[in-house]
């Protein structure tokens, strides 16, 4: 059986990762824990409704 990390084992690990590591990792526990990034367009799309609502031109 593989030993777990504790708390400040994890700490000091991310501590020892260059800036590229740290961002691959954040970005995995996010699209693990909250889902997949929006795309940009969703994005921007989203902004625009939520600004403009249901207005017509």
């Amino acid at each position: 059986m593989e030993k777990q990390m504790t708390a400040n084992e994890i700490l000091k690990a991310i501590e020892g990762m260059d800036n590229g590591e740290r961002i691959k990792l954040l970005n995995e526990l996010s699209a693990k824990h909250f889902g997949k990034r929006p795309s940009l367009e969703e994005i921007r799309w989203r902004d625009y409704n939520a600004f403009h609502g249901d207005e017509e031109y």
